[in-house]
């Protein structure tokens, strides 16, 4: 292994050490390896192979009848490709397509290699021809059944022979677009075009239809597998290179100038004349007291004008403050306002929402990703929220929080009414922490600030004093190693997890505070967790903590390593690997009531 590619610049060693390094959610970082190396198979099945992993399995043109003469034609072509000069071989490749068009298509397996290839071919053809078009809008979006401006562009730049015969934008052809090509000269057309107003809104094609958990329902089978949406819009080039006649399709795209970053992509979008999204996901309620929930309209047309309407499960009041919105302008927002009360029959479940706009109902709601590393992309879903009523008691109030890599426990905490410091580094240094009831580490906090380990002290002498400290899971491996001591005893955190969502939480210290106290836990209270139960457990627990729970996956160990507990003078340290940070924000109740239980740990005496 190890071969070097002096087309590339590089070994493929060094291409996979990138490939590896670009794994950034994970901290896959990989040093590039030169030179030889050698690789180890071992045979498992099928016919043994003396000399190459692939003998005996044929991937030429001979496999297929009446295929031999391709082969020559594609021999040829690469013999006469010359880098600087690749329109040399155009003819060539005009040859194969025609070829290829030519083949008998009644083997399903042909059939399956000459659509793949004539694409292909297309791609070598409008690349060695030198052939560029595209296709953006004047705006990045658009409602259906409104106008779209759309300009198109195209260039030849090399001296292949190319004529653009029309340019079809949507549901009409414009022959008025005929001319030859000159060489490198850019020809643009402008074109107004109406959406058609039952055109379908811009969404990824696995998130449009109600799905199980861990499985997308795609009822198209042609989509399945894409890695993102064909364009919504699409304008055809019709073209003659040579004498050979291509359709090419051009997704319709908007683009503009970023003054830093220069010429900026980004998907044409389709969307509902508004959108409503509700203020948060979740609205959990630990009392009868109501609270405030606020929800954003944003126009995408100009000139909307309509009615909020909010619906609930049974036993939820309702209060719209001013359901009446009206937007002038593209983009303009508006915020309506609403009151929730629970009663002690409320049932949970979600608050929907939705817009009337001249008599027809809009239920989506919009949310946005952009990062540099990515492309941007945009979600439509339901405007939907969950409610719950929690049967939650609680004592201590005041919490402060130091944030590990981000997670959204203390606007959770919030919501049940506790009053949430986020201890900055600032804090930490100046604050004196016995105000706090107890004091949470945010998921990876000592993976991600290094500063934990000039405040262990601080933080042990918190707990001694008759603090609890909760420290959420972290990692710990050779990319990501715990650079401090965590808590008052050893531990270490290991890679043990239980991603099995329903497992059997079997309680091995039922008489445990934390079980008990200010909530009673059940069987029930783990009931509805999403995604796993816990990651990163301890393991190597010293003897002056106690465990809580032995849990597993199927047919794997059993670990006590989810929750240890241990006592420090007058306080608790307490490590949990308990994924709350996935359980709160999904209005898990008996997360909440777990949680609930580690902040109120009573003090030793």
């Amino acid at each position: 292994m190890g071969v070097f590619n002096p087309l590339l610049g590089k070994s493929y060693g060094e291409i996979a050490a990138d490939s590896r390094s670009m794994h950034k959610s994970q901290g896959f970082g990989s040093a590039k390896v030169r030179g030889e190396s050698i690789e180890y198979f071992k045979q498992l099945k099928g016919d043994k192979a003396t000399t190459d992993l692939f003998e005996g399995i044929d991937q030429t043109w001979a496999r297929f009848t009446a295929t031999a003469p391709l082969q020559k034609t594609i021999n040829d072509c690469i013999k006469k490709h010359y880098p600087q000069s690749p329109e040399k071989t155009v003819t060539d490749l005009i040859a194969i397509y025609k070829q290829l068009q030519a083949i008998n298509e009644s083997d399903v397996n042909i059939k399956y290699w000459k659509q793949l290839k004539l694409k292909e071919t297309e791609t070598l053809l409008l690349t060695c021809s030198g052939l560029w078009a595209e296709a953006y809008a004047a705006e990045y979006m658009a409602v259906p059944g409104n106008d779209v401006s759309i300009t198109t562009q195209i260039i030849v730049r090399n001296n292949s022979e190319v004529k653009l015969n029309n340019i079809s934008f949507f549901n009409q052809t414009d022959t008025t677009t005929a001319k030859s090509l000159k060489q490198n000269e850019l020809y643009t057309f402008k074109h107004k075009e109406k959406l058609s107003s039952t055109t379908p809104f811009s969404n990824p094609y696995w998130l449009n239809e109600k799905h199980a958990i861990g499985m997308y329902t795609v009822y198209n089978k042609q989509l399945i597998g894409k890695p993102e949406n064909d364009a919504f819009a699409k304008v055809t080039f019709d073209v003659n290179i040579y004498d050979l006649n291509l359709k090419i399709e051009r997704g319709l795209v908007y683009k503009y100038t970023d003054p830093v970053k220069g010429e900026v992509y980004r998907p044409f979008e389709i969307l509902p004349p508004a959108t409503i999204n509700i203020s948060d996901k979740v609205f959990v309620f630990s009392s009868d007291s109501p609270k405030d929930v606020t929800f954003t309209i944003k126009a995408n047309a100009a000139n909307i004008n309509g009615t909020v309407q909010l619906k609930a499960p049974e036993g939820w009041v309702i209060k719209i403050k001013n359901p009446d919105f009206k937007l002038v302008a593209n983009g303009d927002e508006a915020i309506v306002e609403a009151t929730i009360t629970p009663n002690k029959n409320s049932i949970d479940g979600k608050l929907q929402a939705s817009l009337t706009i001249n008599g027809t109902t809009f239920t989506k709601s919009i949310k946005r990703i952009e990062y540099d590393h990515i492309p941007y992309q945009f979600i439509l879903s339901d405007a939907e929220a969950v409610l719950v009523h929690v049967d939650l008691k609680k004592t201590g109030n005041v919490i402060g929080y130091i944030p590990g890599a981000g997670d959204d426990v203390p606007a959770c905490l919030k919501q049940i009414g506790y009053d949430v410091t986020i201890l900055t580094d600032e804090l930490l240094a100046k604050e004196n922490l016995s105000k706090y009831n107890c004091v949470v580490t945010g998921v990876r906090a000592y993976n991600t600030n290094e500063r934990l380990q000039v405040y262990y002290t601080k933080l042990m002498d918190y707990v001694k004093n008759g603090g609890n400290l909760v420290v959420q899971y972290n990692t710990n491996s050779r990319i990501g190693p715990v650079g401090t001591k965590v808590g008052p005893y050893p531990f270490t955190i290991s890679r043990d997890r239980v991603t099995d969502d329903d497992a059997e939480m079997r309680f091995v210290n039922p008489k445990h505070s934390v079980l008990n106290y200010p909530n009673t836990i059940t069987q029930k209270d783990f009931d509805g967790w999403v995604q796993e139960r816990g990651i990163y457990f301890a393991s190597d627990i010293d003897k002056n903590y106690e465990t809580i729970f032995s849990i597993n996956d199927p047919d794997e160990k059993a670990s006590e390593g989810s929750l240890i507990v241990g006592k420090y003078g007058k306080g608790n340290f307490v490590y949990t690997g308990l994924v709350f940070f996935r359980e709160l924000p999904a209005g898990v109740p008996g997360a909440y009531r777990l949680f609930a239980n580690l902040l109120s740990i009573p003090a030793n005496k």
